[in-house]
């Protein structure tokens, strides 16, 4: 990928997997057959396993030392009760430690389907060609048995005020308030998404300009709206 002039990453949320290259347009066939052996072949070596679940165990390490990302994961798990945000996208240590690179294996050769799969490719491309590639790379990939539908239950209606707090070694205090949004698909959401941006979208939002600038009560404020597929949070936060 770098020889192709190309950054390739990849990142894991709540709700999709995603694996990523930037590239110049005339490099991008190299990239394309690096993301088709990505999704379609990978081979998952034993060696490759153990040193890579290594580094993810220094990610739950750095997690844990990291007071914003301590933060966001008690937003979660006190906001909700029942969905499945409730708890980290990293996981917790305990489970991942019983992992075994065959657990990996099955999972990959179940999720990695072509019903469970897009690609999104934008630039100076040419369209046909360009569909017809992946279709000579992806084309044979069979569809996987598995469950089509994982059932997301539904979060029960607050009722009241949920609160926590969690002493951190750190001179800032850190502080999110959060309320129940609809899911990515509500006719509401692009309102929400605007509110959020003009209430504590940078430093000329109303937020910044009233609570940080005129009145020093933050360090810094911000807002946004969370919305995956099933359920979502209107957040401001503020450091102090």
């Amino acid at each position: 990928v770098q020889a192709a002039g190309g950054y390739v990453n990849a990142y894991t949320s709540f709700d999709r997997t995603v694996y990523w290259i930037d590239t110049p347009a005339d490099g991008y066939e190299t990239c394309l057959d690096v993301l088709c052996d990505v999704v379609s072949d990978s081979q998952l070596p034993e060696e490759e396993f153990i040193k890579e679940a290594e580094v993810i165990r220094r990610e739950f390490a750095m997690s844990d030392d990291n007071p914003d990302q301590v933060l966001s994961k008690l937003l979660f798990r006190t906001a909700f009760t029942e969905n499945p945000c409730r708890h980290p996208v990293i996981g917790h240590l305990d489970l991942f430690n019983q992992l075994t690179r065959d657990d990996l294996a099955a999972y990959y050769h179940r999720q990695y389907s072509p019903d469970n799969l897009f690609f999104v490719i934008v630039g100076d491309v040419d369209t046909e060609q360009v569909q017809a590639q992946v279709t000579e790379h992806l084309g044979a990939l069979t569809r996987r048995r598995r469950r089509h539908h994982e059932v997301i239950p539904a979060e029960p209606r607050q009722l009241g005020c949920r609160e926590i707090y969690e002493a951190f070694p750190t001179e800032l205090s850190r502080t999110e308030l959060a309320w129940h949004i609809p899911d990515v698909s509500h006719p509401d959401m692009p309102v929400l998404d605007l509110l959020a941006s003009i209430a504590g979208g940078g430093r000329s939002s109303r937020l910044y300009r009233r609570v940080r600038s005129e009145l020093g009560l933050a360090h810094g404020v911000s807002a946004y709206a969370y919305t995956p597929a099933h359920a979502g949070l209107f957040i401001v936060g503020a450091d102090t």
